[in-house]
């Protein structure tokens, strides 16, 4: 009896011991823990770029957005997360009140990140304007979140879905691609994409020659210029308000006064209303399909490249 009371305090005193020990136990880093059992119970996190929002939400974590950029509005219930302005103009007193563990910015400014860490938010700055950035960015995201894995899986999708359009593509001619925004009203100036860009990037995985030769972010151009560059195909992204059914018609007419380019000439002024198409997030792999079938649309009598590489 002796011997068994003793037995029973030993193992009391070996379950405290264990009980106190796991209590002390430094909380599992995000390499540790992949998964909602970790970081997302924990984290409030602001989101202050389009991509990094839609790059939360494709890893799970739509959910532990507290808040978001006046210009996170994919997926639609981002919409529904509280807004608190940009990375120009922070309402601070609003990002207070959410108050958030941890912030994801894409931004060259470093007054903003340390705005945001002197309330005490640990702020993580991400760069997304080349394919590899965003990768990188994903891999960040994922780390920070506790979620390496799925993050992973995320990066191999897009890889694995760039890799399908490259296949689809390849040995068709390239022709000389210009990627533009609306003009603005009033003007005939224009903002293209320039060499070294994330759009100029998928033009290239699209099938494409970027037909801006200079490395640029996006520089603005005019009429001018267009027609010394000679562009074969035309793509002009009209989004926002230049969706509106009047002023793409006014954008259409307006390239049609430039006969002398060979994309107006051969009718291959493309206007299309994809936002996706230069946010680089998890549509990257969408983007560049999209694209690669306006690149290369078939004309009357052809089979469209994409169907006919798709047969078994």
């Amino acid at each position: 009896m002796k011997h068994t009371t003793l037995y029973v305090v030993l193992a009391l005193a070996a379950g405290l011991a264990a009980g106190l020990a796991a209590g002390c136990r430094e909380s599992p880093s995000p390499e540790e823990a992949d998964g909602p059992e970790y970081a997302p119970k924990r984290m409030r996190i602001l989101s202050l770029a389009p991509n990094v929002t839609e790059i939360l939400f494709a890893l799970g974590l739509g959910s532990r957005i507290v808040g978001r950029s006046n210009y996170c509005d994919f997926p639609e219930e981002a919409k529904t997360i509280p807004a608190v302005g940009d990375t120009i103009h922070l309402n601070l007193e609003k990002i207070v009140s959410l108050e958030p563990t941890v912030a994801f910015v894409v931004t060259k400014r470093a007054d903003v990140v340390k705005t945001l860490q002197s309330l005490g938010i640990r702020t993580v700055a991400l760069e997304s304007d080349t394919m590899n950035e965003l990768l990188k960015a994903i891999e960040t995201i994922g780390h920070e979140t506790g979620r390496p894995a799925p993050a992973q899986t995320l990066i191999d999708d897009i890889q694995d879905d760039l890799d399908t359009v490259r296949r689809r593509v390849e040995g068709r001619p390239r022709p000389k691609v210009l990627f533009a925004f609306p003009m603005a009203v009033g003007s005939s100036n224009m903002m293209v994409a320039g060499r070294g860009t994330f759009v100029d990037e998928l033009l290239s995985v699209a099938g494409g020659e970027n037909a801006f030769p200079e490395a640029a972010d996006w520089p603005t151009i005019t009429p001018q210029r267009v027609i010394e560059l000679a562009p074969e195909v035309v793509i002009v992204n009209a989004v926002g308000e230049d969706a509106a059914p009047d002023r793409v018609e006014a954008i259409g007419r307006a390239w049609m006064n430039w006969a002398s380019i060979p994309a107006v000439a051969n009718s291959r002024v493309y206007i299309l209303q994809d936002e996706f198409l230069t946010i680089p997030g998890p549509g990257v792999g969408m983007a560049a399909d999209r694209l690669s079938r306006v690149i290369h649309r078939p004309g009357p009598g052809e089979t469209d490249f994409a169907e006919e590489r798709d047969r078994p």
